[in-house]
């Protein structure tokens, strides 16, 4: 039996036909039972599973399918792994078993719930398993297994902690009356109309040699960990002390929390409305500094009215652009950056490796911050991103080695963690990338640090080829 709501709200872009018959699958099931067994909706914002069978005769075992982002079966399956779903008439005190599957990665992961949607907290490790003979090409061999008594009869249970349009909102009113911040709307979505909103940050006035940071996050939309890294780092630089007051005045902040709005809506893992994955489309084929109409809007939004101007502005010029991401991988993988380049003098110009030397330094002074939770990066850089699509490559193309361009990528796990990562875990590392950008001044202005810290080894953390493996 088949017993799932999908997302009612909002209702743009869904069939009135399809919706239809989902209430009146819902109907008939309710009203032909008189059986006290859990039912399973999707109709709230970020909702998300695909078919949802009962596989034994008490209700008390169930199987919930991962859904492709837009129900689009021609996208890869490593773009199947978000879920979220509220449970309802659930068995107090009694186990119940819940088998998600069709997963696009083969990793162990513990997933979280919480009785309010709003409080989350991770499963224990004895609740949840992975089934043996995952193999990915093969998409219902990938299971994960969930098996708990749950305390309520109402709980929601997510892939990872939720972030949402309104979670966003909720901060953006706390922050908005800080004589520091302006909020203003770049445009707006193309299917749900949701605006795309662009939050600079720094003192009143400009001084010839404040410089740019550039951060953008949710392009994937599933990939909520930025989401926290961001609500650290821009509490650090609004704080009222040493820190926030030289972050403020040494820089302005342009940051675009929420690239793609639409997929957050719906319930999308990688990609928009359309299925199609932002991360990829940021130039034209002529590689000219504006996207043309072919470009999705969001990228456009973004590319036009605020990457454009922060890439022309002279008095404030762009030094630093963080692309922030979450990455699938084993457990025990820390959060990484993205490099470019690498030492070779034989492959790379003079000017080259000293960007390759500046990123190196500013990954080891966030690690410095992070407890040293921050895997350590490759020996050698890679030339991939500027042969590629990616918004690494569009300010490469345009301004070169001016710009320290970099993807940060935050994970699951453990994260170096001694316990599965949390949102003040994430928050922290938000702290962390704050002070390695006063770092950044800091060393342009000569002022030197103390020795003995700089010599200190910062990172933890073996390097782990395979998270440079691929990048989408």
């Amino acid at each position: 039996m088949t017993l799932v709501l999908r997302p009612l709200e909002p209702a743009l872009r869904r069939p009135w036909t399809r919706l239809c018959s989902l209430l009146l699958v819902f109907f008939l099931v309710a009203c032909g039972s008189n059986e006290q067994q859990v039912r399973f909706f999707t109709d709230f914002e970020s909702g998300s599973i695909g078919e949802v069978k009962r596989i034994d005769d008490l209700g008390l075992s169930w199987q919930l399918a991962l859904r492709n982002d837009n129900d689009n079966a021609s996208l890869p399956n490593s773009f199947r792994t978000w879920w979220f779903v509220r449970a309802e008439q659930v068995p107090v005190g009694q186990n119940l078993r819940l088998e998600f599957t069709r997963l696009g990665f083969p990793y162990y992961f513990v997933p979280v719930y919480s009785y309010d949607g709003a409080g989350w907290q991770h499963f224990d490790e004895s609740e949840v398993s992975l089934v043996p003979g995952c193999v990915v090409a093969v998409p219902d061999s990938c299971r994960i297994v969930v098996t708990k008594r749950f305390d309520a009869p109402k709980v929601w249970i997510a892939r990872t902690f939720p972030y949402t349009t309104k979670d966003l909102s909720a901060f953006l009113a706390e922050i908005a009356s800080d004589p520091n911040v302006r909020i203003q709307t770049l445009g707006t979505s193309p299917a749900y109309r949701h605006p795309i909103q662009l939050i600079t940050i720094s003192d009143a006035g400009f001084s010839a040699a404040r410089k740019t940071v550039w951060i953008h996050a949710r392009t994937h939309p599933a990939e909520t960990g930025p989401s926290f890294v961001l609500e650290g780092l821009i509490r650090t630089v609004l704080a009222n002390d040493d820190l926030g007051r030289a972050l403020r005045a040494r820089y302005v902040f342009r940051i675009v929390p929420m690239h793609n709005p639409d997929g957050v809506i719906l319930g999308n893992y990688r990609t928009n409305a359309a299925s199609t994955n932002l991360e990829n489309q940021w130039l034209n084929t002529q590689r000219t500094l504006l996207l043309d109409g072919q470009a999705p809007l969001e990228n456009r939004l973004l590319n036009e009215f605020g990457m454009i101007p922060a890439a022309l502005d002279a008095q404030a010029p762009v030094v630093l652009a963080l692309n922030l991401h979450s990455s699938n991988s084993e457990p025990d993988t820390a959060a990484f950056f993205f490099p470019h380049f690498g030492s070779d003098p034989t492959r790379y110009s003079a000017e080259q490796q000293a960007l390759w030397s500046r990123q190196l330094s500013f990954i080891s002074d966030v690690a410095r911050h992070y407890d040293g939770r921050i895997e350590q990066p490759p020996a050698e850089g890679g030339a991939g991103f500027l042969n590629s699509w990616f918004p690494e490559t569009w300010w490469w193309t345009h301004r070169q080695e001016s710009v320290n361009a970099i993807t940060l990528e935050t994970t699951y796990g453990r994260a170096g963690f001694d316990h599965w990562v949390r949102q003040d875990d994430l928050r922290e590392l938000g702290v962390a990338v704050a002070r390695a950008i006063n770092d950044l001044s800091l060393k342009a202005s000569g002022i030197a640090r103390n020795a003995a810290v700089d010599d200190t080894p910062v990172f933890r953390l073996p390097f782990k080829p395979e998270i440079y493996l691929n990048r989408e």
